[in-house]
């Protein structure tokens, strides 16, 4: 009895296993290098006051119009709140698209924020069946 390790047996199973694992890899980093490239802006309801939010989630910049300083401190305060909040909610909707993006559909991105996000899963998504270990040996 003989058994085949060429291309198309164990070895090509393993190798496409590894280009699909290197592909992700790939996909992953970008989507690293995107958020942490990432920049928005939220604005308080009023106009007044502007916020930048970086891919750190650290507030980066801070624009007060000068009609601002008419206000009193605590409506500043209130603006400056809401833009900050404005910010962030800005900053996670673009994530989402960007882990949209990434994950190749919105199902896997609310299956990953649930984590019920299974290798197998991630996997099936992108053509392998991880629970067939034979499937490169048959011919």
């Amino acid at each position: 009895m003989s058994t085949s390790w060429g291309y198309g047996g164990a070895g090509g199973a393993v190798e496409n296993l590894l280009r699909q694992a290197q592909e992700q890899q790939r996909r992953l980093a970008e989507f690293q290098q995107q958020r942490a490239d990432l920049r928005v802006t939220g604005e308080s309801p009023d106009g007044l006051v502007r916020v930048t939010v970086d891919g750190d989630m650290k507030v980066g910049g801070i624009d007060i119009n000068a009609r601002a300083m008419r206000l009193d401190s605590y409506t500043l305060a209130e603006s400056l709140q809401a833009a900050i909040d404005a910010a962030y909610a800005s900053f996670a909707e673009r994530q989402q698209e960007l882990m949209t993006d990434m994950l190749g559909g919105s199902d896997l991105v609310r299956q990953a924020q649930a984590g019920t996000l299974t290798p197998e899963d991630w996997f099936r998504q992108f053509g392998v069946d991880l629970s067939d270990p034979t499937r490169g040996l048959r011919r």
